[in-house]
């Protein structure tokens, strides 16, 4: 990063009426927490492209999809392999035509199976069983799947749940299990999703996700190596990120779930602790002209207001940030704080160590 990048102009926010974009690769699955692109963009707009960005809590690749785009060298790292699968999936560079057409095949291929395991009981009662069926034909020939259509295939799960209970659900939350469920032929939507998304994918320049644990960043991520960190941490008020849709994705590809949240930072008991761990570890990767972008919000926590600013301004290893606040505007938590008479903001705080440096 150039010296002359010392004197850095401040990030910019602007107010968005509408912050959903389904016209983009964001949509091809309902991760909890999930970032807006829009902002994303916006404020990735504003850094050079010739530089390092990290985001460390990647989720599934929002920041690094949008930094990609933007022609930054982009890397993410999160402990949940569900979402590094779906951030691999929109990052990675594929053949297209190739995808779609190894698809077809999988499809036919899994019509024709003679034998197909019974999909797990619980998550089962949410599909209508032909669809469940259908779900699992596609992951017995699944094998092969490269990210991209595995994102597609688990966020095809999750719209067919969503169908199968008369799309009574929300797009993000699952609810009771709404009877009769509807027969849906998860065949079509998978492939309808496969071919929606995949003109979003770009693949240059290359992108890096990591399944690893932010609190040991420096075992994968060599020193001094990090221009930018931009990422939106996990919430302070224990949101689980293995709940909802991606609960039934993961029973239904047996994978532990209490295995992944005992790897998350997401108790809140711990959630001081743990992040402060993590937060040094990040230090460790960084350099001294390096800036770090965190969009945090306030939370209630035991009915208790506590601002997001003030609690990463107090853990950080970096001094005197500056913080930029606006309200929630026609998203959910918007409509949380409806309910619950709270007036809750939203931060985005930048510590710039060319100007500050770190705590001693």
């Amino acid at each position: 990063m150039n010296s002359s990048q010392n004197n850095r102009r401040k990030i910019v926010l602007r107010y968005f009426d509408n912050v959903v974009n389904p016209r983009s690769i964001h949509g091809i699955y309902p991760y909890r927490g999930k970032m807006s692109a829009i902002d994303a963009a916006h404020i990735i707009s504003q850094l050079p492209t010739d530089s390092t960005l990290l985001d460390p809590f990647c989720g599934t690749g929002t920041i690094v999809y949008e930094a990609q785009l933007h022609g930054m060298n982009a890397m993410g790292v999160d402990n949940n392999p569900l979402a590094c699968t779906i951030a691999a999936g929109k990052t990675k560079s594929i053949d297209k035509q190739m995808t779609l057409s190894h698809l077809e095949t999988s499809i036919a291929d899994a019509k024709e199976l003679s034998k197909v395991p019974s999909m797990p009981t619980n998550p089962a009662r949410y599909f209508q069983k032909d669809t469940a069926e259908h779900i699992m034909r596609i992951l017995s020939v699944s094998h092969d799947f490269s990210s991209y259509l595995l994102a597609a295939f688990y966020g095809s799960i999750c719209l067919a749940a969503r169908a199968c209970n008369h799309w009574l659900w929300t797009s993000t939350s699952t609810g009771k299990i709404n009877v009769p469920l509807r027969h849906i032929d998860f065949y079509s939507m998978f492939l309808k999703k496969a071919r929606k998304h995949i003109e979003f994918v770009r693949g240059v320049p290359p992108a890096q996700i990591y399944n690893y644990d932010t609190r040991h960043i420096s075992e994968i991520i060599p020193p001094n190596s990090i221009d930018y960190v931009y990422t939106s941490p996990p919430y302070f008020d224990a949101l689980d990120y293995t709940g909802y849709y991606t609960k039934l994705v993961m029973e239904i590809l047996d994978i532990d779930r209490a295995t992944i949240r005992d790897g998350l930072i997401q108790r809140y008991s711990t959630y001081k602790t743990e992040m402060e761990k993590a937060l040094l570890a990040l230090d460790q990767v960084l350099h001294d002209e390096s800036v770090i972008i965190f969009v945090v919000g306030d939370r209630m926590v035991h009915k208790k207001l506590i601002r997001g600013s003030d609690f990463f301004k107090s853990i950080a290893p970096w001094h005197a940030p500056y913080v930029v606040e606006r309200e929630y505007t026609k998203t959910a938590s918007d409509l949380w704080d409806t309910i619950n008479t709270t007036t809750r903001k939203e931060q985005v705080i930048v510590w710039d160590l060319a100007q500050e440096g770190r705590k001693s």
